[in-house]
């Protein structure tokens, strides 16, 4: 069956999930992908007076890494789920930083001179649809001297959310309200696109790179550990996505017991213990205009 939506209201519509789930995403998940911004860090190599834009910036973890070693320049943070940003600008209060702003705004649309930053940086922040258009507009508002670093998801084996996923099939509401059925077809349309699968390629991203006019472009593939202790805990790490806690309260009761309990069963059985491995492939991706 056609999805109920098109591509740009997918976009718009899981950034409301993102924006809905901001508080349990940054308890949940912020921490997990903290090593992987600090590999970002690491290569994007912030230095005392630039100018750095976080695209995707969501709850700000990159973003508060950065705009210390930036001083006295900040950090332009932007994403459309203002919920994330919201939660973001408490996360820099809490570490006392002053210096980023946060702009609620595409990344395929950055409304800002061209020629104005340093570095633009994202972690796991850029979108599959219109990749192409974000490169471009990364392209234009950097300058000639600057630098594009960002890292996204590669393809790789994920039993666990496999055995989450198959779990809310055999459970799900059969009889979803509209809100559930659009938000549902939108997932459904988004895991099987072409653009989801272009942004786990790296030929594709740096072929679009190359298109959006940068010259040199440096890929490193990477694994990272995540570690969930106890194994129940990835299920907090999952139902921290709008579209699968969505899934769960659209679950009669009954429904959502037996759902827990057969996905701790099947956690603590990959895990064979009390500690979940996941190697996680992740791109890094280095990028100049010259």
């Amino acid at each position: 069956m056609a999805p109920a939506v098109n591509p740009e209201e997918i976009v718009l519509l899981l950034a409301d999930e993102y924006s809905r789930m901001a508080a349990a995403y940054d308890a949940n998940v912020t921490p997990h992908f903290a090593p992987i911004a600090e590999r970002v860090v690491g290569l994007a190599d912030p230095r005392a007076g630039e100018s750095f834009l976080d695209l995707g910036a969501g709850t700000a973890l990159l973003a508060c890494m950065i705009a210390p070693k930036v001083l006295p320049q900040g950090v332009v943070a932007i994403d459309l789920a203002d919920g994330a940003l919201a939660a973001g600008t408490y996360r820099a209060a809490r570490l006392g930083i002053k210096s980023i702003r946060f702009e609620m705004m595409d990344v395929r649309n950055i409304i800002y001179p061209g020629r104005r930053f340093d570095a633009v940086v994202s972690n796991l922040g850029i979108p599959a649809f219109g990749f192409d258009r974000c490169f471009a507009e990364v392209a234009r508002v950097l300058k000639s001297t600057g630098r594009f670093i960002f890292c996204e998801w590669g393809d790789f084996a994920d039993p666990p959310y496999d055995a989450l996923l198959r779990a809310v099939q055999r459970h799900r509401n059969p009889n979803p309200p509209k809100k559930l059925a659009d938000l549902r077809a939108a997932v459904a349309f988004y895991r099987q696109s072409d653009a989801m699968k272009a942004i786990r390629s790296p030929d594709r991203m740096k072929t679009a790179l190359i298109s959006a006019g940068f010259r040199h472009v440096d890929v490193k593939t990477e694994l990272h550990k995540a570690v969930f202790a106890p194994p129940e805990t990835f299920i907090d790490f999952r139902m921290a996505w709008g579209a699968n806690e969505a899934e769960f309260a659209g679950m009669a009761e009954p429904s959502r017991a037996a759902f827990l309990s057969e996905v701790k069963v099947e956690l603590r059985r990959l895990a064979g213990g009390d500690r979940l491995e996941i190697d996680w492939l992740v791109h890094h991706y280095v990028a100049k205009l010259a």
